[in-house]
């Protein structure tokens, strides 16, 4: 997309110096300036005299010193000047890099799948806004920062590209809880992820008998998504959380006796819009942490 050159406004216009003091309306007209440059990407440092010139101009007109307010706000009006005149050349040596850019990154994003191809979208919607409001700086500054990004972009998709036939399958977590010291204590949690060729997931978590002294659990819970891959980190998006059991049991002192007491949760089925249940898991710990039982 080709961008035309920002247009600023007419300086003459924004700063006027009549002859009896500057009036506070030029003065917020200057700062109202200066904000709308540095909205459009100019920089703090290139605005620092102005800032300077203009806190002067403020000092004296509320000191009743007219013949300082007015010699410092016709500084004020030559250096917003200076700056608008620097960076519409600015603006015009960019375009063609900004252009360049896109084109590089419109490239690369045509080799990218899945999250990589998601996340780079989602990063150049940026760009473009800026773009459409002519804040062409900002633009620049943005699509520079994309750039810069791109060979990790290829990075990933590469790596995401050489495991993803390595995650279809089942994959089970088995945990014990054991305690030396309080012989009741055995309990035996269990994940089970299944991963699906087509990209969908479900998983089930549960756990059964006594996990300390005072707690007994029996629970299980079920989650239904899609499955991704973001360089070596697997994305679990999960669109449906389903609480199965939640019996809970605790142990009390009462009287001086020991009583357990059930404390059974409610069970829900609920489905997920707001991403709250998505996870993720990084390949080499699904690995050290998790064994493939079965290969789809």
């Amino acid at each position: 997309m080709k961008v035309r050159l920002v247009k600023f406004i007419s300086l003459t216009a924004l700063i006027g110096i009549v002859g009896c003091g500057v009036s506070e309306k030029t003065l917020s007209d200057a700062e109202k300036k200066m904000n709308d440059m540095k909205t459009m990407g100019v920089p703090d440092s290139a605005l620092s005299t102005v800032k300077v010139y203009l806190y002067q101009a403020k000092d004296a007109r509320s000191r009743g010193n007219t013949g300082v307010a007015n010699k410092t706000a016709a500084s004020l009006k030559k250096e917003l000047a200076a700056v608008d005149s620097k960076y519409k050349a600015e603006i015009n040596r960019l375009m063609p890099v900004l252009d360049s850019l896109r084109s590089v990154i419109k490239a690369t994003r045509s080799g990218l799948t899945g999250i990589q191809a998601k996340k780079l979208d989602s990063l150049m919607v940026a760009v473009d806004s800026f773009a459409n409001i002519k804040w062409y700086l900002q633009a620049y500054n943005k699509a520079a920062e994309i750039g810069a990004a791109l060979p990790q972009f290829n990075k990933d998709e590469e790596t995401s590209k050489e495991l993803r036939s390595s995650i279809p399958g089942e994959w089970v977590c088995t945990n014990v809880t054991k305690s030396t010291e309080v012989k009741g204590v055995h309990a035996v949690e269990k994940k089970i992820f299944t991963f699906q060729r087509n990209g969908k997931v479900n998983l089930v978590e549960k756990k059964s008998g006594q996990s300390g002294p005072f707690l007994k659990e029996d629970w299980e819970f079920r989650s239904w998504g899609d499955w991704d891959l973001h360089g070596d980190t697997v994305h679990l998006f999960i669109k449906r959380f389903a609480a199965i059991k939640q019996n809970f049991t605790r142990l009390y002192v009462e009287n001086g006796k020991k009583v357990w007491k059930k404390e059974p949760q409610p069970t829900y089925d609920s489905t997920i819009t707001d991403g709250s249940q998505d996870r993720y898991v990084v390949y080499q710990d699904l690995k050290d942490d998790f064994e493939r039982t079965r290969k789809f």
